[in-house]
């Protein structure tokens, strides 16, 4: 059964289903492009479509992963990916809860859709047994950083990549 929440008014947060893939891809797409000038990393090869589309679709079947929607009539407003990721019980921190993919499609940007998805996977994470929630945001992405700081997330690590030249 799908984890649905509160209704707001014509809307829902609603679990994602596998007949959702083209609207989680469109929301996975836009939030690519945003991204698309801050690093390497974000880009993706645009003959790809069905490749990406099948990882998306098996990240959607893992029990440990939800896809929630911000869902108004037929339109997806927005989405939050997050999952469970097990640490060294060894740590005080070791249920982690993390959140993978978060995009509003910017004509909702600031109306609070952002925060329900947050609450909703919150919630989500906290039931399955988490003990805390990590997320990745790009460090050129200023409105993001200040989106999750407002949700009372601060730094712990300084992520960093280095691209390797291809072998000939």
């Amino acid at each position: 059964m799908p984890y649905v929440l509160r209704p707001l008014r014509d809307t829902m947060i609603q679990e994602a289903e596998p007949e959702d893939i083209d609207d989680l891809f469109e929301l996975w797409q836009e939030l690519m492009r945003f991204h698309q000038g801050h690093h390497t990393v974000f880009k993706y090869k645009p003959t790809a479509e069905q490749i990406l589309k099948v990882e998306l679709l098996s990240r959607l079947k893992d029990k440990d992963t939800k896809f929630l929607g911000f869902v108004s009539g037929n339109e997806w407003q927005g989405m939050i990916v997050v999952f469970m990721r097990k640490a060294s019980p060894g740590f005080k921190l070791s249920r982690k809860g993390y959140i993978g993919e978060t995009i509003v499609k910017k004509k909702y940007r600031g109306t609070g859709v952002g925060k329900e998805l947050f609450e909703a996977a919150k919630k989500w994470l906290q039931d399955k047994g988490a003990d805390h929630v990590e997320l990745q945001v790009s460090v050129k992405n200023a409105a993001g950083i200040k989106f999750w700081e407002a949700l009372g997330f601060t730094p712990s690590t300084y992520h960093m990549v280095l691209e390797l030249p291809e072998e000939k």
